[in-house]
Formats: structure tokens, sequence, C-alpha cells
């Protein structure tokens, strides 16, 4: 059967253009998603889904789906790629994280969930944005072979991927969950940026990580799924851009949809501890300042390093130490969080730590 997302139908050997309705206007008109479907000429799988801007404000997963998908690459393709290059579009128009009839909440956390979690919910109203992500999801979760969710982190930061745990309901599901870990590890590596992993089970949970993209695919969909944070937000960095292009065209390679040998990334930071780290927003300041950061996205931190000068707003040191924050932990510098004025237990950056969990972990009881 021919492959249809909205209005979007794949032709074989051509790029397609189409929308998928979303939800209705109080002012007249419907919401859409933008849709992008291009196929090989000979066949149909496997099928790539690539997804940005679910946050408005990042852009570079839109640039990533522009300079990646063109006619020479469909030439080549084996298989289809469907590009939602925004999930957001009322976010991407005023450049808000979250669209404005969203009231402030995290669009990336409307994704139906894990079954023992989302499906036991009761008396839940879901917002139109969440049934029109409910009803995309089907459609990923009917033609996906796998799935790359693009974003950008903070306000400056290194090319990086997240690796999501993978939950298991039983005994016998395990070996499936450790298969699905066991293909993203494939996935990551063929990408060949920095590969940091998100949260432990326990707060991925607490912060409905699993209802984010990648995260509703891979544990619910049980389809391969990476996040992919390019840069900072606010802007198009094109460097990073040009290096997460020829990742994502390597991972295609690796699954079988290009020719050729992988090719060599530009020159972006990518870094590889020789252990695994996981993300942690860290540090946060005490005091209500103004704060001048003193490190840069990927540099190496020791325990008891200054990483940031907090002063009020007449430049004068707020706190001991003349105003120093120190970090508490080793690892190293994944992006600043925007902004100059903080508040008491504002986070000012995320930091990468060694990882001590495991990545296939048991789901949580009904």
């Amino acid at each position: 059967m021919s492959l249809q997302i909205g209005n979007a139908t794949a032709v074989p050997g051509q790029i397609v253009y189409g929308v998928f309705e979303a939800l209705p206007l109080p002012t007249g008109g419907t919401e859409f998603f933008p849709v992008i479907v291009a196929q090989g000429r000979r066949e149909a799988q496997p099928v790539l889904w690539l997804t940005a801007n679910i946050h408005g404000s990042e852009y570079d997963g839109i640039a990533v789906i522009h300079r990646l998908i063109t006619e020479s690459l469909v030439r080549e393709l084996r298989g289809t790629i469907v590009a939602i290059p925004t999930l957001s579009p009322a976010g991407l128009r005023t450049g808000a994280r979250s669209p404005y009839y969203l009231n402030g909440r995290d669009p990336n956390r409307l994704f139906p969930g894990l079954p023992a979690v989302y499906d036991d919910q009761t008396n839940h109203f879901a917002p139109a944005l969440e049934q029109a992500y409910a009803r995309l999801f089907d459609s990923i979760q009917s033609t996906a072979s796998y799935l790359i969710d693009l974003h950008d982190f903070g306000i400056r930061s290194i090319p990086f991927a997240f690796r999501d745990p993978v939950f298991f309901h039983s005994q016998a599901d395990k070996p499936v969950a450790m298969k699905l870990q066991q293909t993203i590890g494939g996935m990551l590596d063929a990408l060949g940026l920095t590969v940091i992993n998100e949260f432990a089970s326990n707060r991925y949970m607490d912060m409905d990580l699993h209802r984010s993209v990648s995260g509703a695919t891979l544990n619910r969909a049980r389809i391969p799924a990476i996040t992919i944070e390019i840069g900072g937000q606010q802007t198009v960095h094109e460097l990073h851009v040009q290096a997460v292009v020829v990742g994502i065209r390597n991972v295609m390679r690796w699954a079988g949809m290009l020719p050729g040998s992988p090719e060599p990334l530009p020159p972006v930071p990518v870094i590889r501890p020789g252990y695994p780290v996981r993300r942690t927003i860290h540090p946060r300041v005490p005091y209500a300042c103004i704060v001048h950061h003193l490190v840069q996205p990927g540099d190496f931190l020791k325990a008891g390093d200054p990483v940031a000068r907090m002063v009020d707003i007449y430049g004068r040191p707020v706190g001991p130490e003349d105003g120093l924050l120190r970090t508490r932990f080793e690892g190293f510098v994944i992006g600043l969080f925007p902004g100059i004025a903080f508040y008491p237990n504002d986070a000012i950056m995320g930091l990468a730590v060694r990882d001590h969990n495991e990545l296939v972990v048991p789901a949580p009881p009904l």
C-alpha cells in the first residue's frame, strides 16, 4: 500500500509536500503540521521519520531537514523519509518554546506515554494539541522503522544525542527491550556525535520524558528513536547543522537507506570520555543575582571548579568567595542556559556526569 501522511502520499523517486491537519483555530482555519515525504525509486522500506521544532524557539532542526532532503539524496535513497519540519507552528511563529494556546505547558510531554502510566489516567481532558499529537503518533507507530527528533539545548551547546532508557514490562519482554537498546546503540555509533544518557529512570518518569517524541516512539511504539540536540536556541548554527546532516546520512547508511561508506563529520566537538555519561541540571544559584559564566560548552570540570560568578546589578559580588559558583560534580559542560538574571535555585547550565544506571529497566507498576 502507498504510504500516506496527512494529505501527502509517497511517490517513488520524488519529494512530496503536504499537510497534516492538527487543530481548529477559533479565528477560523486550521493549524497544520507541514509534511515532507521523500521515497526512493525502487523500495519503500525502511521508513525514517525526522521531526523538529516541537519547541518553537529551536530552529536548527528545521535547517537540518531542509539541507538533508534534496533531489540528489532521493536519487540514491532506498526506503522513505517522512519529515515534519515543525511540530509547533504557533511556537515557531512567535519564537516561543511553547505555543500560545498551550498556556506554558511543554509540548514535548504530550505524546502517548507508557501504557502503565498514560493509559491509567482518569478525568483527563486532553488539549487540542495533545489530541493532534496522538493522531500523528498513530501514523508514526504504523509506518516508522526509525525516528530522530531534532532539538536545541540552552543558549549555547555542543551538538550531541540523548539516549533514553528502554523499559520492559515483564521478564519475557526484557530480551525485546535489550535488543531495542542495542539497535539504538547502532544508530548512535553511526551518528558519530557525543552521546549523553537521559535522566535516570525514576526522574525520567517524573519529568514525563516517556511522553516526549522520542520517548513515546521508543517505549510505547517500540521503534528505535533518538533525540539530537544540535546547538543553542533562537538561531541557526551552520557548522552544527552540517554535522548533523552528515550524521543522519551516516545513520541512513547504517540502516541500508544510502549506499557508500560513512562520511567524516565536520569539525565539531565530539566528546568520548571512555565511560557512559548522563545529563544533570547543575549547578543552581543560591541567590538572586546576575550570572557571568566562566565556562564554555565542552569544557571538562573537576568537582570544586568555578563555573560562574554571581554579582548584583551593580556588579558587586553576591555570596562568599567573591561570588564564585562552583560545581559539586566532575563532568563536562553540555550547554549554558539562556539569560543573565537568575532567581534562587535557578539552574544555569547542563552538565554531563558519569552514569552508573542501567539503560534497560523495569517499567513502573500500575
